[in-house]
């Protein structure tokens, strides 16, 4: 009875990837579970050298065959505060912001990617809810990684309700939420929330190849990712049409509240006392052009 199961289990072993064909090339993930994950596809341009500090750029050019990541990179992370006058404090969140820890965590400035996962079996006929989820952290960290969508589409199976989980990474800190009358004039504020922005114009143009409906997007946050989604609902006075179609057309806040918003151009920073430090969050809030 042993020998049908050994060639049953090495079938399931050398079952194809699955692969999806999108306008940029081919994207090749990995099955677990019942799922499907495609992780670390990028969706914009690196936010680097002549565009850091900027806002994302569409990718330009196609990137052949992207295969799937299993540590898609994170964006550069401020995880912890300084100056608190608390030694033990500063020194950890000195150690948390260095090189070392960064590594560790495959954080870097190339990091404006996103995860696509689905049941297994799903095809581009398959016209799925499609549920896009952006991470909390304070506008400070976080990152797709800590975010796995395996359980919840499984749940979804387990209701008779399937969906499409997609995680979007977007910058944080001094990257992502940057102020001053110099970035407002260059129309570069609020980085953060344009990344999340092109995540969903990307999911618009590249989910229904993936077996998702781009009619049916619900955008899904906690803590900052709730923030996130409430501004989403706002910019542009609540217009979030893209080539005349809705991104989305529901939205769910986690833990997430009204979040005290200056102009981008006033001269100081809020302060954040959050954990009793002067940690200067800048999220601050501007309509898009």
């Amino acid at each position: 009875m042993l020998f049908p199961t050994i060639l049953l289990c090495a079938s399931a072993l050398a079952a194809p990837a699955p692969s999806v064909i999108i306008a940029n090339g081919t994207v090749i993930g990995t099955s677990f579970a019942g799922v499907d994950s495609f992780k670390g596809i990028p969706f914009a341009q690196p936010p680097t050298n002549s565009l850091r500090l900027k806002p994302p750029q569409p990718l330009a050019t196609g990137f052949g065959t992207f295969v799937s990541h299993a540590l898609p990179m994170s964006c550069p992370q401020f995880t912890s505060q300084v100056g608190t006058s608390n030694l033990l404090s500063d020194v950890v969140g000195l150690l948390a912001q260095s090189p070392f820890f960064q590594t560790i965590i495959n954080s870097g400035e190339d990091c404006l990617n996103l995860n696509v996962q689905r049941p297994t079996g799903t095809t581009s006929r398959s016209k799925l809810p499609v549920v896009v989820w952006f991470f909390g952290g304070g506008f400070e960290r976080g990152s797709t990684q800590i975010y796995d969508g395996t359980g919840l589409i499984t749940k979804s199976l387990h209701l008779g309700s399937p969906i499409i989980y997609v995680a979007v990474n977007y910058r944080v800190g001094g990257f992502g939420f940057l102020a001053g009358s110099e970035l407002q004039a260059d129309g570069s504020t609020n980085l953060g929330l344009r990344d999340q922005r092109l995540g969903l114009e990307w999911v618009a143009e590249n989910i229904a190849a993936f077996g998702g409906d781009p009619t049916k997007v619900t955008i899904w946050g906690q803590s900052a990712g709730s923030i996130s989604v409430f501004d989403q609902t706002i910019i542009n006075g609540g217009d979030n049409t893209y080539n005349g179609q809705p991104l989305f057309r529901g939205a769910i806040m986690d833990s997430g509240s009204l979040a005290p918003a200056m102009s981008v151009s006033s001269p100081r920073a809020p302060i954040n006392l959050r954990s009793g430090g002067s940690n200067c969050r800048v999220h601050k809030f501007q309509q898009f052009p």
